[in-house]
């Protein structure tokens, strides 16, 4: 399966507001002659003008063998018109999955192709505007997926409209196509901006990281003296005993978990967005225990790909109005 870069618009004006009517959004639909259209190419046009002016010459001289000519030609052109249709009526196409993606990336559309049993397709290309075009072919294996990538350009809810499918099968005289509306819709999140999540605070606990026990009054095990040791962490009475220095050993324990805040980063929404979402990715790649505070939404401090899912799905929504089903 190859994929080739097309440069097509989506329908607008009546054309869309009829289209829409006749084939409304529905995430698995069979294609019909109620869905299809058919319509010459250029080299249709010119392939049929062609004929005429046979027909046109063999009038003028009476020649049985041009008139021969012009009837075959007249009548492969006929016969292209139902291979052309045939090639994508019958055709299933269902949304087989939907993914994510941040701002400036593509965001992966998965579609399902498949065809009634015994009759292959091929030549059937698919797309959505401003995406590349992919080709299918579902002519040895009855259904074939086809992963399409579009676009993100704003966070939030990406619906990238109606899905052209077309076909040029088999000269290139006709084309027919469709478009249909596959209720498709893909999670934008901010686009990252990374620096360094927040330094959690020192707290003293019985849980959490050690940390430098300098300026600490928390006693947490006792070891060797080595020059240098504060004189009054000397262990006098277990001197006495067996005349071994030994110094107390201090130390504090740093709390893992942190919040990112919306009132810590500076900037405008989609800075401070763009921060936060930074930050969330940094502190999930170093398995850290964090949390979210924004205007509207808290989250509480928690590890693991479902917890990040949640606070970036926070980030790519907020203010923005909920998604209509």
């Amino acid at each position: 399966m190859s994929s080739a870069s097309v440069g097509f618009s989506p329908p607008g004006g009546r054309f869309k507001r009829w289209i829409e009517r006749r084939i409304p959004p529905t995430r698995r639909i069979t294609l019909s002659q109620d869905t299809v259209f058919i319509f010459p190419t250029v080299t249709g046009f010119v392939f049929g003008g062609l004929v005429v002016l046979l027909i046109l010459g063999a009038i003028n001289y009476q020649n049985s063998l041009i008139y021969g000519v012009a009837f075959l030609l007249g009548s492969l052109f006929l016969v292209t018109i139902l291979y052309t249709f045939r090639n994508l009526s019958g055709l299933t196409i269902e949304l087989a999955g939907v993914g994510t993606g941040f701002v400036g990336e593509d965001v992966e559309f998965a579609v399902r192709v498949s065809r009634p049993a015994g009759a292959g397709r091929e030549g059937v290309q698919l797309g959505w505007p401003l995406s590349i075009m992919q080709w299918v072919e579902v002519f040895d294996a009855e259904a074939s997926t086809v992963k399409l990538f579009v676009p993100a350009r704003m966070r939030g809810w990406l619906n990238p409209g109606r899905l052209l499918i077309e076909t040029y099968f088999p000269l290139g005289l006709l084309r027919a196509w469709t478009w249909v509306d596959l209720d498709a819709t893909g999670l934008v999140y901010p686009q990252p901006l990374f620096d360094d999540p927040p330094e959690p605070s020192t707290s003293q606990r019985d849980e959490g990281a050690l940390i430098d026990p300098s300026g600490s009054d928390d006693f947490n095990d006792m070891r060797a003296y080595r020059a240098g040791d504060p004189v009054r962490h000397i262990v006098w009475r277990f001197y006495a005993r067996s005349d071994d220095l030994v110094v107390k050993e201090y130390a504090s324990f740093i709390d893992p978990r942190f919040i990112l805040d919306w009132d810590n980063v500076a900037g405008d929404v989609e800075a401070r967005l763009s921060k936060l979402t930074g930050m969330a990715l940094t502190a999930a790649r170093r398995d850290r225990e964090f949390g979210l505070q924004i205007p509207g939404t808290e989250i509480p401090p928690a590890v693991g790909e479902a917890h990040l899912e949640t606070v970036l799905k926070s980030l790519a929504l907020y203010e923005l109005p909920a998604r209509e089903s």
